[in-house]
């Protein structure tokens, strides 16, 4: 009975809506093209367009101030990952060069893509905090750069205390990612060229209720086996 129970059970969790997160249509071997948009401190915002696909495509801020990009070039990327690569350790990098972006630094960007960072000016709607698109990238950017130990954190900066506020103890990076950027090169072993500079993304990572389910499911399959072979 306890079988007959738990397969009538299964079928109502699989009509639990799982909410799916928006992610960006990018992954290791695409190409990239930049396009300059509000903010003027060398960073973003930025518009990433994926394989000339005007269909595919976001907006990125920068995570390096050692590694630099331009609006003619074509970029690839080498892989997507929780970090910036060949970052010193004066950048907070490791000993593998290797440093992983901030609790900080995602949740703002997930903010930001969201359409829901307080006070952003977007589309140049300000509110008294920020009147142009352009001074609240810049400070984002330079939150961004802060937060990952690329210039000294300022701690005036309103994104800075926005993000400090927060209780991110739970937050980790969601679903924040890396794009590890090198200019395209023909001749180059996997067209890899020099590095450019990381930008952030949206990756495609399983929702928690995903997960929840992928394991009651599983749960139940040996569940059934081990009574099967008991009978």
């Amino acid at each position: 009975m306890r079988i007959i129970r738990l397969f009538i059970l299964l079928p109502l969790l699989t009509l639990v809506p799982v909410a799916a997160a928006h992610a960006d249509a990018v992954v290791a071997g695409d190409l990239i093209k930049f396009a300059d948009l509000p903010g003027n401190t060398g960073g973003g915002e930025f518009k990433l367009t994926v394989n000339n696909d005007p269909a595919n495509t976001f907006i990125s801020f920068c995570l390096q101030k050692t590694e630099y990009m331009d609006f003619t070039s074509t970029f690839i990327v080498g892989s997507v990952n929780e970090f910036t690569l060949t970052d010193p350790v004066s950048n907070g990098g490791n000993a593998l060069g290797q440093d992983p972006i901030s609790s900080q630094t995602a949740w703002l960007y997930t903010q930001f893509r969201n359409g829901t960072l307080a006070n952003f000016a977007y589309n140049n709607v300000g509110n008294g905090v920020f009147g142009t698109e352009e001074l609240a990238a810049n400070a984002l950017q330079h939150a961004f750069w802060g937060f990952e130990n690329e210039e000294a954190l300022d701690a005036s900066n309103y994104y800075v205390q926005l993000a400090n506020g927060q209780n991110l103890a739970n937050f980790g990076i969601g679903n924040v990612g890396v794009l590890n950027l090198y200019k395209y090169s023909a001749t180059a072993p996997n067209h890899l060229g020099s590095e450019a500079q990381d930008q952030l993304v949206i990756r495609a990572v399983p929702e928690p209720a995903t997960m929840t389910l992928f394991g009651v499911g599983a749960l139940a399959t040996a569940f059934r086996r081990r009574r099967t072979v008991r009978i």
